[in-house]
């Protein structure tokens, strides 16, 4: 809830300041899971989101069981790349190419057919399955480039959390307090992250599923720096909250396969993987009590 002046409380007498930062992508390419692992090692990260049908896997997955502290989420993916399933029984979700439909507003359109969740949810367990199978262990469900955001998605997401005993991601940035806390990211990005809350304001809360009280990243998508993070950190509200970030090394673009898209690998990626590691933001991040963890430990996931 938001008292009358602006500041943020889930509830009377919580104090305790809990922040997963959490890097997406992991598995994308070699380079964006060694930036993910660097950024846990030697900077602030503690979780981070695999993708189960990208080049990058095998990689990532190393990064993950080399890594035993750090909290692995799956990044499920039906807006980019090849699916895992056999492509017959996954055709509502693929485009002439055979590659998924790279539009989230087109996956919106077919979200609501039977056919497409079926589909969804085939090539979801598919992504899981393939994560469980590599020997890592997930502790909660997040989804690529948003496209939870379309409800009958997120049901399904929501279901098979419940099932497989994993929190999942809530995209329900407190837009007020950011505006009020944070850096100014531009009336563009405000009114892109507004959309965003919108969508999901009506059904996520209300969904069942175990979720932080907090979700930061989307307004200041692409845009995390030193600023933004010891902003984050001074006025973070009492809970458990997840930054969403997307540390990485980056390589030349003509290198970059077309599942991936040369738009999705931008330097954005490697400056925030500069400022995760500043020993500035780590020694602020220990000075204002705030208690880093993961999925599992900070909502006890079982």
């Amino acid at each position: 809830m938001m008292s009358s002046n602006g500041s943020l409380a889930r509830s009377a007498g919580m104090t305790e300041r809990r922040l997963i930062i959490n890097a997406d992508d992991l598995g994308l390419t070699p380079e964006v899971s060694l930036g993910i692992e660097q950024s846990f090692q030697t900077g602030v990260v503690s979780s981070a989101s695999l993708m189960a049908n990208m080049p990058g896997f095998d990689a990532g997955v190393q990064v993950a069981l080399r890594n035993p502290g750090l909290g692995i989420g799956v990044h499920l993916n039906l807006i980019r790349g090849l699916p895992l399933s056999t492509e017959d029984t996954v055709l509502p979700l693929l485009n002439p190419g055979g590659k998924f439909i790279d539009n989230i507003f087109h996956i919106g359109q077919r979200s609501a057919n039977p056919d497409y969740q079926i589909a969804a949810e085939i090539e979801y367990r598919a992504q899981i399955e393939r994560i469980l199978d590599s020997g890592v262990r997930p502790d909660h469900l997040d989804f690529e480039k948003h496209h939870g955001i379309w409800k009958d998605l997120y049901t399904i997401g929501i279901r098979l959390a419940k099932e497989y005993k994993l929190a999942i991601r809530c995209y329900h940035e407190p837009l007020f307090w950011v505006m009020e806390n944070l850096p100014f990211a531009g009336y563009r990005k405000l009114w892109s992250s507004l959309h965003l809350r919108i969508y999901t304001s009506l059904f996520q809360r209300k969904s069942g599923g175990v979720m932080p009280d907090f979700f930061f990243g989307q307004t200041h998508i692409g845009r995390i720096d030193k600023s933004y993070l010891l902003a984050l950190f001074s006025n973070l509200p009492p809970g458990t909250s997840e930054l969403m970030t997307h540390p990485g090394f980056i390589i030349p673009k003509p290198q970059l396969t077309s599942e991936l898209g040369s738009s999705w690998i931008t330097e954005s990626r490697q400056a925030e993987l500069e400022a995760l590691t500043d020993p500035a933001v780590k020694d602020a991040l220990t000075t204002s009590e705030i208690k880093l963890t993961t999925f599992k430990e900070g909502l006890l996931v079982k």
